[in-house]
């Protein structure tokens, strides 16, 4: 069967599936094209990881707690720029006082620049006897950064990085150029960002999130709920038809094409393609089991999550714990530097004088919370409240090792994997979708030709992990609609 993106698709309505961050892009660009485009999310609200939350008065951020390469000459701000969204409405910048982030080890203290420069010039004063390894790195790490800044990081059919050394595991090459523990701890940290291991994280994607926040790092000015409705209100400006608190129950084919979706409400929307913005092992549910071959879809089926994570939301008081401009990650490294449990703090301003916000991340496994798996958030019981509290518990106590004693404490919220895999169908409620490790990469590529015309992927599950990474699909999915020329054609100017 012939994969749909060989050919642009004829007609004009197009339905796409979840309205996160990957389904709103990508109903924006297709409907700055002229599609008309309805886009249909399960929740009672859109935005999906990117929206935050209020309790008590105090919004609480779930998957964008700061964004790197927003700005006009940077990837995700050229991106911004061709959707039409203002990037100075939504963030500020990060940096101002010379830390984006600061790694807390039990031995030593790093600070994240702005820059890649003043980042090269941090880890030699840091690793002093790593000269050579860092040579090699930082020649690397430019090159993919300015690849990120070229026309081919969107335009060019498949993949833009052609050097196969960039699919290797980034723990395999510092093996190779035998670098000091120090480093290699320092250099796992944007593994650990997007959910993969050392051992396991291609060096094309460590480059890729480095290089994202050195060019420049930012946080919302407002809430992510605010993010939230910019990009539908955006949407809507422009025509589109969102369809909240409505489950997809089928994609139909017709000839091995898209021709129309099918809603659980019994009604059908006419497609000649659709963008489902969803997890792929969603997808599957979602099509008639013919439609694939059965070792796609037992390919699609058998692949690896990232981790999932804990996330604790507390109010501190103001005068006791003032607002950090930085984020904080605390880290444990054994005694050859790979990272064995981290921990990333913020502290927010709140939405008042009194309070502000102190939010916890850190992983938890899926089958830790195995227990309540068939169970719905907020009928979970007595017993899931209890554990929740407890790991909460304990990771305020850790935090009180960095802050001091936690004044006027008190927990806003909880949320654990299977929250997350409520809200946004994640099957393993994970931050980041499928385990982007250098195993799994082949297996991953093979979804962006799904051999059904006019049904692809957005979001983070189609390229890279991530809001760089969900907005990318989006605009990766819109090229195989459309095609190369026209896709060029219209945006080479803005990007």
């Amino acid at each position: 069967m012939t994969p749909f993106m060989r050919h642009p698709i004829e007609g004009k309505n197009i339905v796409v599936i979840g309205a996160g961050a990957g389904g709103l892009s990508a109903g924006i660009l297709l409907s700055l094209l002229d599609y008309r485009v309805t886009i249909v999310e399960k929740n009672r609200a859109p935005g999906g990881l990117m929206r935050s939350y209020a309790r008590r008065g105090i919004d609480c951020p779930v998957g964008v707690h700061y964004v790197g390469g927003l700005s006009p000459s940077e990837p995700l701000g050229k991106m911004f720029d061709v959707l039409g969204i203002d990037v100075a409405d939504l963030f500020y910048r990060m940096g101002d006082n010379g830390v984006i982030d600061r790694y807390i080890f039990d031995d030593f203290v790093f600070d994240l620049p702005a820059g890649i420069d003043e980042y090269e010039k941090r880890l030699r004063a840091a690793c002093p006897a790593d000269a050579g390894a860092l040579d090699v790195i930082m020649k690397n790490l430019r090159r993919i950064a300015g690849q990120m800044k070229e026309p081919s990081f969107f335009f060019k059919q498949g993949d833009p990085f052609q050097n196969l050394d960039h699919f290797r595991p980034m723990g395999e090459l510092l093996n190779d150029l035998a670098v000091s523990p120090r480093l290699r701890a320092i250099l796992a940290v944007p593994c650990q960002l997007i959910g993969v291991e050392l051992a396991d994280c291609p060096v094309i994607f460590h480059h890729m999130v480095a290089a994202g926040y050195l060019f420049s790092s930012w946080r919302l000015k407002d809430s992510g709920a605010r993010m939230a409705d910019v990009f539908a209100s955006r949407f809507a400006e422009l025509g589109g038809r969102l369809m909240l608190n409505q489950s997809v129950r089928k994609i139909n084919l017709e000839k091995g094409s898209v021709a129309s979706i099918s809603l659980d409400t019994g009604e059908d929307l006419p497609a000649d393609a659709a963008v489902a913005a969803i997890h792929p092992k969603t997808i599957l549910g979602l099509l008639p089991e013919s439609a694939l071959r059965a070792s796609l879809r037992q390919r699609i089926l058998a692949l690896e999550e990232t981790e999932g994570v804990i996330g604790v939301q507390a109010s501190v008081d103001a005068a006791a714990h003032a607002a950090i401009h930085h984020n904080i990650y605390r880290l444990h490294h054994n005694a050859d530097g790979f990272i064995e449990d981290g921990v990333f703090y913020q502290i927010r301003r709140g939405n008042d004088q009194q309070s502000n916000l102190l939010s916890i991340i850190t992983r938890s496994r899926y089958s830790d919370w195995r227990r309540w798996e068939k169970t719905l958030t907020g009928k979970r019981g007595v017993a899931y409240n209890e554990q929740k509290l407890m790991m909460a518990y304990s990771l305020l106590k850790k935090a009180e090792a960095i802050f001091g004693p936690l004044q006027n404490l008190q927990i806003l919220d909880v949320f654990t994997p299977l929250t997350l895999r409520d809200w946004v169908n994640c099957p393993e409620g994970s931050c980041y979708g499928v385990l982007r490790s250098a195993g799994q990469l082949l297996k991953i590529a093979s979804l962006n030709n799904l051999p059904i015309r006019g049904l692809c992927l957005a979001g983070q599950n189609a390229m890279a992990p991530g809001l760089l990474g969900s907005i990318l699909g989006s605009f990766n999915a819109v090229r195989q609609l459309i095609g190369d020329g026209r896709f060029v054609g219209e945006f080479h100017r803005q990007l």
